[in-house]
């Protein structure tokens, strides 16, 4: 799974695929609320270093697992592949504030076969986003703390998708650890 983050990482980046090197990082648990339908959800952490031949990344994706039952309520396909234009529907909320966000999304793999909604900065060429996602994702590597990704809904007068994730103090230790060199960069 991480080989295969690692090449999507390259290819949405533009990278030669001989350059991506295998990504660390970290699933936390999360619940999400759609309308009156409740379920797990995951919340994917990642920061990269790049390279010569491919720049960092900094990066939170969300995984809405069996996301075809909710497709009578919510219209996951404006968020899909490189043409997804759903706009800024995106809000991320952590102790350090509020940041409104445009995300993509794509199918994950079989058997799972999850939505995923990609939040993401460039480390180079990408300073407002990545200084954003900075100052939003230090109170999550500080001790226990709390975040709330608000999708809303592309569809007039549809329900939003809202996750939330409790970090233990625990969770928060092995984010510090993880995400360090991006949220070092300025």
């Amino acid at each position: 799974m991480r080989h295969i983050l690692s090449l999507l990482a390259a290819l949405l980046l533009g990278a030669p695929l001989a350059a991506a090197q295998p990504l660390e990082t970290i699933l936390l648990r999360g619940h999400a609320l759609t309308g009156i339908d409740t379920r797990d959800v995951r919340f994917e952490f990642l920061c990269s270093s790049g390279g010569p031949n491919m720049t960092g990344v900094l990066a939170v994706n969300l995984h809405v697992p069996r996301h075809q039952q909710l497709r009578g309520i919510f219209d996951f396909d404006r968020f899909e592949g490189p043409d997804g234009k759903a706009g800024r529907l995106t809000q991320f909320h952590t102790y350090a504030g509020t940041g409104n966000f445009m995300v993509g999304g794509w199918m994950g793999v079989a058997p799972d076969q999850n939505f995923v909604f990609g939040l993401s900065a460039a480390r180079r060429g990408d300073a407002q986003r990545l200084a954003e996602l900075t100052r939003l994702f230090r109170p999550l590597t500080a001790g226990a703390a709390h975040l709330s990704w608000t999708q809303g809904q592309p569809r007039r007068g549809g329900v939003p998708l809202i996750a939330t994730l409790a970090v233990s103090a625990e969770d928060a230790g092995r984010l510090r650890t993880l995400l360090a060199p991006c949220l070092g960069a300025r």
